[in-house]
């Protein structure tokens, strides 16, 4: 695994780099893993993207989204290069800019807020689109404001990241994401369902029924299709949910804890804790509490 929380000093202030990569090339395939997580956003170039034992053909421009830890590589056609841009993110220890109502819920869906909610559908994201320089101007930006530190150049980048994020999820309302490989239709309509649902309540009937399948039957394939059970996948969407509440606002915890489809606080507290290691009330004023920046003196 590569270590890169120590090499750039921004990921340790901010939680974000950006690094650009014109013209790359590789032709041999040396899947590794980062620290933190990765948005590989081709700009140009044909070529495939690895992930594991997946392989994606990339044509065009994309946008991946590589989970905590995931190894991947990106391969180059023979003879052809492509121009990359690399945001490396520690969402663990940084907050994420609050978004307009309708897009955020889509936050936890792009972005894995902690190393624990990986499965087999999320080991990757990836967003297919149309025209890149929107999202390139925002990464750009952002690169040119590390790179110069001027006056509020911290504030600079956070604007720049919530409107690259804005234009992420609007894609997402729009056109979704790419679907996995071998996608299952009905169990792909559950998975997206408790999705977008996720703070119903379900009932393993009416998911059997909705799928076709028999309750023993449809909790054995979603198992096998995304690697987790069918309400440990619900109970974690919630929870994600939570996380991006508890980062972008003020409501009280058992507000949140409702909202996000928990009828009992205690129940909601243990399984927080369970999962992400911490309580609520901790985990808030963690990601709440800008870190300060150092002083960057310049000289003559």
């Amino acid at each position: 695994m590569f270590t890169l929380k120590h090499k750039f000093l921004s990921l340790k202030n901010l939680g974000i780099a950006v690094e650009y990569f014109p013209g790359y090339t590789n032709r041999k395939v040396n899947l590794h893993s980062l620290d933190v997580v990765l948005l590989s956003f081709i700009l140009r170039g044909t070529g495939r993207h690895l992930i594991e034992n997946e392989e994606y053909v990339e044509c065009g421009a994309s946008l991946a989204i590589t989970h905590y830890g995931q190894r991947h590589d990106i391969l180059t056609d023979k003879d052809k290069s492509m121009d990359v841009i690399n945001v490396y993110l520690d969402l663990q220890h940084h907050s994420l800019p609050v978004l307009p109502a309708m897009l955020q819920p889509v936050l936890p869906l792009l972005l894995p807020l902690h190393p624990r909610f990986a499965h087999r559908l999320n080991r990757i994201v990836r967003l297919q689109l149309n025209d890149p320089q929107p999202l390139a101007q925002e990464l750009f930006a952002i690169q040119r404001e590390l790179q110069a530190q001027a006056v509020g150049y911290d504030e600079a980048v956070r604007l720049h990241w919530k409107l690259f994020l804005m234009q992420c999820c609007r894609h997402v309302l729009q056109n979704g994401f790419v679907a996995p490989q071998s996608t299952p239709p009905r169990l792909e309509a559950v998975r997206q369902l408790l999705d977008e649902t996720f703070a119903e309540p379900h009932t393993l009937d009416r998911l059997a029924k909705r799928a076709s399948l028999s309750r023993t039957s449809l909790c054995r394939a979603f198992k096998v299709y995304t690697g987790k059970r069918l309400f440990d996948y619900l109970i974690e969407r919630r929870i994600q949910a939570a996380m991006v509440s508890l980062r972008s606002t003020d409501e009280k915890v058992l507000t949140i804890a409702l909202n996000c489809g928990f009828r009992d606080l205690a129940y909601f507290n243990r399984k927080f804790k369970t999962l992400v290691g911490t309580s609520p009330t901790i985990y808030r004023r963690a990601l709440t509490q800008p870190p300060e920046l150092p002083i960057v003196p310049r000289y003559a």
